[in-house]
């Protein structure tokens, strides 16, 4: 089920969405880089504070993933329902990047938004920017979606009142800012602990899985260059007879499973991501990533976080 005009990028179309997104404010960036042997060597690990090994989790058979994503659905119990109704009842702003290449710090961000809707916890307006600065010390600079959750799992985010939204100012960086950030803290993950922070991935079924059990995933794609949040999993095959071309008929069996990406890896099953670009993106800042597109290249899966302490 998707969301009103709620985009859907496949390998059929995805080329439109490798350049940056503008909006009425400009560009948007991505942001993700790849590895840097120099700064991440070969056996690199940073600290592991409530990691879980990726074999610790079990995936479940991929066969009944169209029955638990009816389920959710039906239910609106999905990540994506939480976040509707997060702040005080209602939706959590996307995060919006603002033309800087820091989707990296945004996307653990937006997860651990996620896990405190999901776990009724309050809505704190946690700013990403903090994280990014100091790590990069202000400068523009990618990452990778590893880099940004260990810092979010090791020293959290301060609420924009320490640190507002998009600041580059360094007045911001002081001992009550990072006090406010260790009670916004992702706690624990499934994290591929066998490899280096720039090489840890999840399997596509392990990662369906994760949202199945309503835990947000951390996915880096080198398709898009880009490092994002994925929210629900999605039924591509459940479209049949729904989803038309753009001459508005209905597809073709043989269009219809391009489209939607039913493979032998995916079965037309898809993650729904949250973007960084602001809510005028996609759906509210959503969309849907089919076939080989929906597959990442590095994922890691955060599924608790701290009480916030006044």
């Amino acid at each position: 089920m998707l969301y009103p005009d709620e985009l859907v990028i496949g390998d059929t179309n995805y080329q439109e969405h490798i350049a940056p997104h503008v909006d009425s404010e400009g560009p948007r960036k991505t942001g993700m880089v790849p590895r840097n042997w120099d700064d991440y060597p070969q056996g690199y690990f940073p600290g592991e504070i409530g990691m879980h090994a990726v074999q610790d989790l079990t995936a479940f058979d991929p066969s009944d993933f169209p029955k638990f994503i009816k389920e959710l659905e039906e239910s609106q119990t999905r990540l994506s329902d939480f976040r509707m109704k997060g702040k005080d009842g209602g939706m959590i702003p996307s995060l919006d990047q603002n033309g800087r290449g820091y989707c990296w710090r945004h996307s653990p961000v937006s997860a651990h938004q996620l896990l405190r809707a999901r776990d009724d916890m309050p809505f704190v307006d946690l700013s990403p920017y903090a994280g990014a600065c100091r790590i990069k010390n202000y400068r523009d600079e990618g990452g990778w979606g590893a880099q940004g959750l260990d810092d979010e799992m090791t020293f959290g985010s301060p609420s924009s009142k320490f640190w507002p939204q998009r600041s580059v100012n360094r007045a911001n960086d002081n001992e009550a800012t990072w006090a406010d950030a260790k009670k916004h803290r992702i706690t624990e993950g499934f994290i591929d602990m066998g490899s280096p922070q720039y090489d840890r991935n999840l399997t596509f079924n392990q990662m369906i899985t994760c949202l199945l059990c309503r835990i947000p995933v951390v996915i880096d794609l080198n398709w898009w260059s880009h490092s994002i949040c994925a929210c629900d999993a999605v039924n591509g095959v459940s479209q049949w007879k729904i989803t038309r071309a753009a001459s508005g008929k209905l597809m073709t069996l043989r269009v219809f499973e391009s489209f939607w990406g039913v493979n032998t890896v995916t079965g037309g099953i898809c993650p729904r991501i949250w973007n960084s670009w602001g809510d005028s993106y996609g759906s509210n800042g959503m969309a849907v990533l089919t076939g080989t597109k929906g597959v990442p290249d590095g994922a890691t899966a955060p599924r608790a976080a701290r009480w916030s302490i006044s």
